[in-house]
C-alpha cells in the first residue's frame, strides 16, 4: 500500500477538527512516498525501540507517545535513528485517548464493560478516561482478569467490601486525583489505571474505591494496537509488536 494512502486511510480515523485544535498531540515524522508493507507497534519511542525496529525492518512505525523533549536530548536522537534507517514515525497521543478503539476504550472492553462512557476531559477537546459496568465480579477474580489482560504484575488496593460493578479506567497517567474525583462522583467502585503514586493510594482509600494500577506501558497498548489493525484491514500489510518495557 502507497504510504500517501496509508497516511489518508490513518488521518480520517480522527476527527480532523479536533486534530487541528491541538496538533502538538499528534505527528508524523520522516515521511516519504513508499509502499509500506511493515508496520510496527508500541507505546513509547525510545532508541532501544527503534533499534528493535529496524532488526524487524519496519518501514512505518507507529506509537502512542512521541520522543519525550523534557527527557533532554531524546527526540533529536530518536529522530536521528529514524532518518538514518529510513523509518517513517507516527504517534497519536490525546486522540487516541479519545478515540472509541482507543487506549481506556479498548482496555474496558477487554475488561467486558458495557455502556463506555466517556470522562476525565483534556483541554476540552478530548477525553483521557471511561466508565462502564461489568457483571458483578469478586475483587480477587477482577484483578485475576487485569493480570492477565495486561501480563504483568498489578498493585491491587481493595477499599470496600462490594462486588466490582462499575469501573473507571483511566489508561496511562490516570492517577491525578482530579481525574479520580470524576469517577467517583460517577459513582465508580473500581479505578484503574497505568500510574501510581501516594496521592492516588489515600484518595481511593478515602473514598472506599478500588484501585489497580498496572503499568503506563501495557495500560495503553492495546489501543495502539486496535490502532494498527484497524490501519491494516484486510490490507496486506503486516503489523508487528514491538516488545519494551512495560514502564
Amino acid at each position: 500500500m502507497k504510504y500517501s494512502e496509508l497516511k489518508a486511510d490513518l488521518m480520517g480515523m480522527f476527527d480532523e477538527k479536533k486534530l487541528q485544535m491541538l496538533p502538538q498531540e499528534w505527528g508524523f515524522f520522516n515521511e516519504f512516498e513508499r509502499e509500506i508493507k511493515t508496520i510496527g507497534y508500541a507505546v513509547n519511542l525510545t532508541e532501544a525501540l527503534i533499534e528493535k525496529a529496524c532488526q524487524k525492518q519496519i518501514e512505518f512505525l507507529v506509537t502512542h507517545h512521541d520522543s519525550w523533549e523534557f527527557i533532554f536530548g531524546l527526540k533529536e536522537s530518536c529522530n536521528q535513528i529514524l532518518e538514518k534507517n529510513g523509518i517513517t514515525h507516527a504517534y497519536f497521543h490525546a486522540p487516541l485517548d479519545d478515540a472509541e478503539f482507543g487506549t481506556s476504550a479498548s482496555l474496558a472492553k477487554a475488561l467486558g464493560m458495557r455502556g463506555l462512557e466517556k470522562v476525565m476531559p483534556y483541554a476540552d477537546i478530548y477525553y483521557g478516561g471511561v466508565t462502564g459496568e461489568v457483571e458483578p465480579v469478586d475483587f480477587n477474580v477482577f484483578s485475576e482478569m487485569l493480570t492477565d489482560i495486561l501480563k504483568e504484575q498489578v498493585r491491587c488496593y481493595q477499599n470496600n467490601a462490594n462486588p466490582v460493578r462499575k469501573v473507571a479506567v483511566a489508561a496511562g497517567g490516570g492517577n491525578m486525583t482530579t481525574e479520580m474525583r470524576i469517577a467517583a462522583e460517577a459513582g465508580c467502585d473500581t479505578y484503574v489505571t497505568g500510574e501510581y503514586v501516594l496521592y492516588s493510594q489515600q484518595y481511593a482509600q478515602h473514598v472506599g474505591m478500588n484501585l489497580f494500577v498496572g503499568s503506563h506501558t501495557n495500560t495503553e497498548i492495546l489501543g495502539v494496537e486496535s490502532l494498527v489493525q484497524k490501519i491494516a484491514g484486510d490490507k496486506e500489510i503486516r503489523i508487528i509488536k514491538i516488545d519494551e518495557p512495560n514502564y
